[in-house]
This record gives C-alpha cells, structure tokens and sequence, in this order.
C-alpha cells in the first residue's frame, strides 16, 4: 500500500501552511490506523461529583442513546505548590500513574476506573460504552478502534473539565495533561494528537503503534548504559513486530484497514503522529524505560522523538517537546512525575525546556552514532523530512 502521494510529494513542500497538513495526517491515521475520532458535536455531557467519585454520562443528540462511565479524583496535597491559579490537571487512561507523587506536586489527578475498560473492552468485540454510542460499522467512516475510544474517553473527562468541573476541582482545564502507560500510553499519544485542547501529551513506555517507529528495530544493537550502572553493552532482544499488533490478541486496538498494512512497506511513520501534538503552546512530553523492556524498543522511540523534534523545529514550535527516558519500570514512575511538574512550571515561568528534558541516555556518545544509523536506515518515505 502507497500513501505517499496522498501525504504530498516533500515533507518541505507541505510545510504550507501546516493546518492543512495536519489536518491530512489525521485522515490518514483515522483512515488507516485508528479509526474515526468523534468529537463533541453530536453529543450532551453531564457530571456528578461526589467526593473522590466522578460520574459522566454522554448523550449522543442523534441517537438519544446515553451512556455513563466513572472516573477517580486525587486532589492535590495540602501544603503543595499552589500554581497560582492555573493549578495543571493530569488525566490519567488508568490508575499507578504515580499519584502521590503527582498530588504532592500540587497537582490535580483524575483516573479512569477500570482501565477504561468500561469505555471499551480490550479485545476485538467492540463492545463498551463508546460503542453503544458508535457501533463499529463496515465502513471506515464508522469504524473507530480500541485506542482511538479509550482517547474519547479522557477527551470526555477533559469536556467536563471545560463544564465547570475545573472550577469544582480549584484546576485549569487549559493545562490539562493527557497520558497512560502500555497500550494506554499509545491511547494516550492519540488523544493529544486528535484533541488539541490538551496542554502536554505524556505517552509512557507506549511502544509499537505508540512513539515507536514502526521502520526502526533495535534487536542485537548493543548501547553503552554503563552511566547507568547497567553492564554494558546492552543488547536489545526481540521488539514488538507490526504482526503482533495485526493478531487476534491486538487488532481490536485499532481498525481493520490497519490489518493490510505491511512492516516493509509501511507507507508513513509515528513521528507524524507525534507532530501533531505540538504548536500553539502544545507539549508533547515522551517516557521509556532504557532496560527490561525489549519489546516496546526504547531506542525507536528515541528515534521518534529525534525526528519529532527535527519537524517542531523546522515548524518553529518552541517548547514543544520534552523527555525522560528513566533506567527501568514499565511506569510513569515518581521520577517521571517530578520532571512533568518541573517540564509544566518552566513553560509557566516562561522558562526553555533544556537539558535533562531533553536528552536520554541514547543522546550522546556511541548510543548517539548507533540512534543516527537506525535513523539512516529508514525509508525516505517513512522520513518525510527532505
């Protein structure tokens, strides 16, 4: 399957103007990934909340069918850093996002329950609460996957937010922060590239179909972790192969068109995704772990965040993208955590993010050379940059 044409003939000739460009990247996902996004237009939303409990209930107009999910709350800690008034809010798929810590930050977490499964099952039924409102349909302009409706999920939580539920909750909707871990760290990356009302996109160890870049493979490479502590070289064992996405256990995750899609012949690559979740003050803030996780390619999704950060610059996106690329823990772990406060209080104190934020282990050195290699070795197409 070849996409390019519909993509355009240059990554440089596209740069104009990049609303339009944008714009076709979120066709092509929609198209041939993901599956449809549903924004609010079609539907009535409402919020109860009692304590820590939150309840939503969404109608779609349509229809007249309604639905409802919960959600958790962590308010902030007393004593905490107060925000001056734009206290941020992070919308986590699921809970073990490090709430504690994030609530000691001064911060205000709100989690799915269930792990969102309320809103879609994890299997290729199509079966939740977002499918009651949207059946799976044969076309595929009613065809949404499992991650694209675990996004709808948190982008609903962000619309109660915008309802009034900020002001309940002493919170701005507008430095809302959306993210998850896994399958809901590359749910989470959807989220903030189809809904640009989230201030920072914070995927966590999201592999394939996540920040991973489906052309670049890190299996036998060997990096230098030895500043780590870690016995080096570390050589990287098998990584998630775009057939397992494909097989019985994850294809529900996204639509059947991504099923003819071919590892050799991928037509474009996640950095686009990626791209879509900067601009106009826009974040996107990228978590891995370098060690005991193989098969989600830590090494490849540095790579995304090279070549997402080469399209921010050439874009003039400032502050656009940042990093924390931790030893071990397949978690957005405290450390994480902290860096998210301090990546959110630097873009508040009109600050650079630099530094820490926005190296890895893979920046320097050997690791570096080994990270351009695995970039050189992509396809043009899966570029799109000259």
């Amino acid at each position: 399957m070849r996409l390019l044409g519909e993509i355009g003939p240059s990554y440089r000739e596209s740069l104009l103007p990049w609303e339009k460009r944008s714009e076709r990247i979120k066709s092509l996902y929609q198209r041939y990934v993901y599956g449809r996004w549903r924004d609010s237009s079609d539907e009535e939303l409402s919020y109860k909340l009692s304590g820590s409990s939150l309840l939503l209930t969404v109608k779609r107009l349509s229809s007249g069918k309604s639905v409802s999910f919960s959600a958790t709350v962590t308010p902030p800690a007393d004593g905490s850093y107060d925000w001056s008034g734009e206290r941020p809010v992070v919308i986590g798929m699921h809970r073990g996002i490090s709430e504690e810590t994030l609530s000691r930050e001064g911060i205000v977490v709100i989690t799915m329950d269930n792990f969102s499964l309320d809103i879609a099952k994890d299997d290729f039924s199509r079966q939740g609460a977002f499918y009651e409102l949207y059946p799976y349909g044969s076309s595929h302009r009613e065809a949404t996957g499992v991650l694209m409706a675990w996004a709808w999920g948190c982008s609903k939580l962000l619309d109660a937010l915008f309802c009034g539920l900020d002001g309940e909750l002493g919170a701005s909707a507008k430095k809302a922060v959306v993210t998850g871990v896994s399958r809901w760290g590359k749910a989470a990356l959807v989220c903030g590239a189809f809904d640009k009302r989230f201030f920072v996109t914070a995927p966590v160890c999201s592999g394939a179909g996540g920040t991973a870049l489906f052309g670049a493979r890190s299996t036998g490479i060997g990096f230098d972790f030895s500043e780590l502590g870690i016995d080096s070289p570390y050589v990287y064992g098998e990584n998630e192969p775009l057939s397992c996405l494909q097989s019985d256990g994850e294809r529900g995750w996204f639509n059947d068109e991504f099923l003819s899609l071919r590892e050799d012949d991928f037509p474009f690559d996640q950095q686009l995704l990626c791209s879509l979740t900067g601009g106009n003050g826009r974040c996107l803030y990228m978590v891995a772990a370098c060690t005991g996780e193989d098969w989600v390619n830590a090494p490849s999704m540095w790579c995304c965040f090279e070549l997402t950060a080469r399209i921010f610059n050439r874009l003039g996106f400032e502050n656009s993208i940042a990093c924390s690329f931790h030893t071990a823990g397949h978690a957005l772990i405290p450390e994480d955590a902290v860096r998210l406060s301090e990546l959110l209080r630097t873009i508040q104190d009109g600050g650079r993010l630099e530094g820490k934020m926005l190296s890895s282990p893979f920046s320097g050195g050997k690791n570096n050379e080994l990270i351009k290699s695995m970039i050189m070795g992509l396809s043009s197409r899966e570029l799109l940059l000259d």
